[in-house]
């Protein structure tokens, strides 16, 4: 870093600024003491940025039960993390949203930075690695230096810019040739200033390191990288957006061992909440590219190139915690059905214990690992007393149980969802601090029918899980199936 380059950029007078309600609220929530109702006063002196912070909160990217009326009600039921996140986000959006005689292309900028940002909260979520609404901050200002550097060298910028040709990742190698200082150190150095946190500016600092270095906070880093990949897969084309595409998946399953069909199932739901994002926030993106477009052209270029994709694991291995088959085992099943011709009689429930935040927080360590035991222990003995071989059952991915339903018993799975969640509800946790405690689930349902769009084993599984995810907004407890291509509740 030339730290002379870089002060002469800090200290130029076109630098961006933030808005008083954004440095605020900064300020705001820094102290331990504050109290929810000074946060709702500041934002509440700004009607535009209040309404936009509502309208999100009720909106289905948040999926509450109940209509939030007031700022304090967002602040009680979302959290102060997540309701700065959004006041943050609308603030910049309308300061460095430019006008009809700009340049720069706005509309790029936002556009990347959504999708970036919608990536990192979904990831953040998924891994539970970090909190999801500061991974949706830091992908949102990532990039917040490209904006100084423009504004600083004018077109000598947009000229680096036509150099990458659209190539993100070539930025800051063009940056530190061409002006000594590239656009993750000057968003580091904007975003310190305005008193974000520490893990933050960290992360925007390093975003385009991939592990040849460590952050404050390695996994949110990581959270955000992964974002990125999204963002160039979507944004690209040809075969720099397989490559993206590629390294999204492969990094997904280094860093926090997902499997191949669970980072692709995200992809619906994150494109999703970025076209929502982005009506949310005002912004006239382009519309964003077609998921299945892009997974059919992916599976095509591995046909005809006849990539093997590595899904390591021993066939016969095990979960250590449930003693359940693992993921690998049951996406090599689920492979299976489709290879044998078996698919049309395939289904596919995705069985989540819900509250295990709750029970690690008031039990202690273990005990949501004890509940999970608990719980697919429930699920196995349902599941072989109503339907014996033609059911089997995996542990999937951190709270959640997979579960395989081939043959007639296809046609039961509604009535198998309803006996698995009262056969969990009939088995309470026995704990040592707890006492008794009750578990449930969310239950989500996909089969193969192939005018409904799940036509191969990616669809299947990417179904069942927007049904789960769509369960999980009733509040837990729910069952929700996938039929003609949309989601239907079945029972709440």
């Amino acid at each position: 870093m030339n730290d002379a380059a870089l002060t002469r950029i800090m200290n130029n007078p076109q630098m961006p600024t933030l808005p008083a309600v954004a440095v605020r609220i900064l300020e705001l929530t820094s102290r331990r003491d504050v109290e929810l109702s000074e946060i709702a006063r500041v934002i509440e002196h700004d009607p535009a940025i209040a309404t936009r912070v509502l309208k999100t909160v009720n909106s289905s990217f948040y999926g509450l039960t109940r209509r939030v009326g007031s700022i304090r009600q967002a602040l009680a039921y979302l959290g102060m993390e997540t309701v700065k996140g959004l006041v943050l986000g609308f603030s910049l959006a309308r300061t460095f949203k430019g006008d009809e005689d700009v340049v720069f292309d706005f509309n790029d900028y936002w556009r990347r930075s959504i999708l970036a940002a919608s990536a990192a909260r979904s990831l953040a979520g998924i891994t539970r690695v970090c909190d999801p609404d500061e991974a949706f901050v830091a992908a949102l200002v990532r990039d917040i230096g490209m904006i100084a550097l423009w504004k600083h060298f004018g077109d000598r910028y947009l000229q680096l810019l036509d150099l990458a040709n659209g190539d993100h990742e070539k930025l800051p190698d063009l940056e530190r040739r061409h002006f000594e200082v590239d656009h993750a150190e000057i968003g580091a150095g904007m975003i310190e200033g305005w008193r974000f946190p520490s893990e933050i500016v960290d992360v925007v600092l390093l975003h385009h390191h991939t592990e040849n270095v460590m952050a404050t906070d390695e996994q949110m880093r990581r959270v955000v990288l992964l974002a990125g990949m999204v963002a160039d897969s979507f944004l690209t084309e040809g075969a720099r957006s397989q490559s993206a595409l590629r390294n999204y998946e492969e990094f997904s399953n280094r860093w926090f061992d997902l499997r191949r069909g669970t980072v692709r199932a995200a992809l619906a739901s994150i494109t999703d909440h970025a076209s929502e994002l982005a009506t949310l926030f005002e912004l006239e993106t382009a519309e964003i590219p077609d998921v299945d477009t892009i997974l059919e052209e992916a599976d095509r270029v591995r046909r005809e190139n006849r990539v093997v994709v590595n899904e390591s694991g021993d066939a016969a291995s095990h979960d250590p915690i449930t003693g359940l088959p693992d993921r690998t085992v049951f996406q090599n099943e689920l492979l299976r059905c489709f290879d044998q011709g078996d698919s049309s009689d395939t289904a596919v429930l995705l069985v989540v214990v819900e509250g295990m935040r709750e029970l690690n927080r008031d039990g202690g360590p273990g005990t949501g690992d004890a509940a999970l035991v608990q719980a697919s222990r429930a699920v196995a003995r349902t599941c072989r007393e109503a339907c014996g071989s033609s059911v089997s059952v995996y542990r999937f991915v951190g709270a959640e149980l997979a579960v395989l339903v081939r043959g007639e018993a296809v046609r039961r799975c509604d009535q198998l969802a309803e006996r698995i969640r009262a056969a969990v509800r009939l088995a309470p946790l026995a704990d040592q601090n707890l006492g008794l405690r009750s578990l449930g689930v969310s239950i989500g349902i996909s089969d193969h029918v192939d005018d409904h769009g799940t036509g191969s084993p990616d669809e299947l599984l990417r179904a069942s899980m927007m049904a789960l995810s769509e369960a999980r907004r009733f509040e837990g407890d729910a069952i929700v199936g996938w039929q003609e291509g949309e989601v239907v509740p079945l029972a709440a």
